[in-house]
């Protein structure tokens, strides 16, 4: 049973007055107070120690707990907007590609083959607001330079988009061989330049999301 601190001066006095104060008997009994002070000061520093080190470990665990919940909340985020972004590049390169690639419209007559191309570019402007609007919205998610990348191919995508459209809504002379020679002038210039400020953000957007899921693999 722990001594206390009255029952230790009562027999430090009743020793003392027993032995008539003998100065060994003093220094023997000042070590041994010494001790039991000692030891009673290391058990109540350790056990204010141990709590502080118990609220300090709870308040950690907290911490590290609300990080991970935060970090799998963007990790999530961040899948999502890549899943996004490279959904809205694919969706505006199957509308370029649509108005691009070889079609047997030469064949038909020439206000259905503008009609078609007007409603192709309808589309055509309609992906690439979009693209641009994802870019946006997710850039946050990308560093600098993918993001440099992406925001081109938006804007060009924007300007490829507009240029199209204008040639075949706003011609001077509509409905005519020269209008439609027009567009095919335009559908060429569109062909080469989505290859060019496209597919290197198709790219980024791809090694992106390779090296999240792999940050340890090649690119």
């Amino acid at each position: 049973m722990p001594i206390s601190t009255s029952e230790v001066w009562n027999i430090a006095g009743a020793v003392i007055t027993a032995v008539g104060g003998g100065g060994v008997l003093v220094m023997a009994l000042s070590s041994w107070l010494g001790k039991v002070w000692a030891d009673r000061i290391l058990e109540s520093d350790k056990a204010k120690y141990q709590k502080e080190f118990a609220e300090l470990k709870s308040e950690l665990d907290k911490q590290l707990h609300a990080h991970n919940v935060a970090a799998a909340r963007i990790d999530s985020q961040r899948v999502d907007a890549i899943r996004d972004l490279y959904g809205a590049l694919v969706a505006w390169h199957e509308a370029a590609i649509q108005v691009a690639a070889p079609n047997q419209l030469n064949s038909r007559p020439q206000t259905e083959a503008i009609e078609q191309y007007s409603q192709w570019s309808t589309v055509l402007r309609s992906k690439a607001e979009q693209l641009e609007k994802v870019a946006m919205l997710t850039a946050i998610y990308f560093s600098e330079d993918t993001y440099q990348v992406i925001a081109k191919c938006g804007l060009s995508a924007s300007m490829m988009s507009i240029d199209f459209m204008g040639v075949v809504r706003n011609s001077p002379a509509p409905g005519t061989p020269q209008h439609r020679s027009a567009i095919e002038d335009a559908r060429q210039k569109l062909c080469a330049k989505y290859q060019s400020d496209y597919e290197p953000a198709r790219r980024a957007v791809i090694a992106t999301f390779r090296q999240f899921v792999d940050p340890n693999g090649d690119d």
